[in-house]
């Protein structure tokens, strides 16, 4: 089914005390966060640089781990706050590609070795049996067999990310957590390997969750997406609805702050806007002081995430209004 299922996932780093019992402040990377990704969809991540994205992303594949709540794989629970995931099962299941295709790959061995360790290690085939795989991921990815004996630093960005791609197929995930994974590219180099990712989907029934700063992108790549906000989810909805008739303030900010997206220009903020510290977050909405339609209640409670369209949940007690 490869289906995903995030419940009130909690990530602080630090905390706890001294020696000598001194309180050591704790940065709320993540905050009861919770979602879910449907069996064969894209799932994009968007909000701005240190809201949580890559924290979230990193505990998807066992790289973090919660400090509360649990994350789900077809009702199975494969992390939790409290129990380390079984890393093993874990890749088997789920891979990461990396938002720097050079440097996420091992410039001391070649590509052969590099695909070679998860047939290796995490499918358990013989010699013959890798060599006949390894044929196949470079055709997946549409790079020659040849390649396979070059190293990392031999190859452009957009054949070492096919090649990042490749490692991440060798294991047979069902699920891909795709981190800024054309970001590094040029943007001829983009749409290729984006219409790769959306064959390899169609062709091994694959799940995606997304991230990334592009919001030209993921309109065009996404099914739908969750719009983060301080560790948090303040919106989610199926990618047109979002873009044409967005329901919490912040995200009608994201998206009128990139060029190209076909959306008015706001007025830049005041420098002297208040953002939220991660050391101790506000009581009510972290957007509240940056927010328009601010009004008392926003800064004494948190606003759920509900529905207020069918298929559409924003945490917003105060939502924008569409004709």
């Amino acid at each position: 089914m490869n289906k995903v299922e995030v419940t009130g996932l909690v990530k602080r780093f630090g905390g706890g005390r001294t020696l000598f019992r001194r309180p050591i402040p704790a940065v709320h990377a993540v905050r009861d966060l919770g979602f879910r990704v449907r069996p064969g969809e894209i799932l994009g991540i968007v909000g701005e640089s240190g809201c949580g994205k890559s924290t979230l992303a990193k505990m998807l594949v066992g790289l973090e781990y919660p400090t509360d709540g649990e994350i789900r794989f077809d009702g199975e629970p494969l992390a939790a706050a409290g129990h380390k995931p079984n890393l093993k099962v874990l890749s088997r299941r789920v891979q990461y590609i990396f938002q720097d295709p050079n440097s996420s790959l091992n410039p001391r061995k070649t590509i052969r070795e590099i695909l070679s360790a998860p047939l290796k290690h995490l499918r358990g085939m013989n010699a013959e049996e890798r060599e006949r795989r390894l044929a196949e991921l470079m055709e997946h990815v549409n790079l020659r067999p040849e390649f396979l004996d070059r190293y990392p630093h031999e190859f452009s960005g957009g054949q070492a990310q096919r090649i990042g791609i490749a490692r991440a197929l060798a294991a047979e995930p069902d699920i891909l957590i795709l981190d800024e994974p054309v970001s590094a590219l040029d943007v001829s180099v983009q749409a290729q390997v984006l219409n790769l990712l959306k064959r390899l989907r169609e062709e091994f029934q694959l799940t995606y969750l997304f991230i990334s700063h592009d919001l030209g992108v993921v309109r065009n790549f996404c099914d739908r997406v969750a719009v983060m906000y301080f560790g948090r989810i303040v919106e989610e909805a199926g990618v047109d609805d979002l873009f044409s008739r967005p329901i919490h303030p912040y995200t009608r900010r994201l998206l009128d702050s990139v060029p190209g997206v076909e959306t008015r220009v706001l007025p830049p903020e005041s420098d002297a806007v208040e953002l939220p510290d991660p050391y101790h977050p506000p009581q009510g909405c972290a957007f509240a002081p940056r927010c328009p339609n601010a009004r008392d209640d926003c800064r004494t409670s948190d606003p759920e995430l509900a529905d207020h369209r069918p298929e559409h949940r924003a945490a917003c007690y105060h939502p924008l209004e569409h004709p």
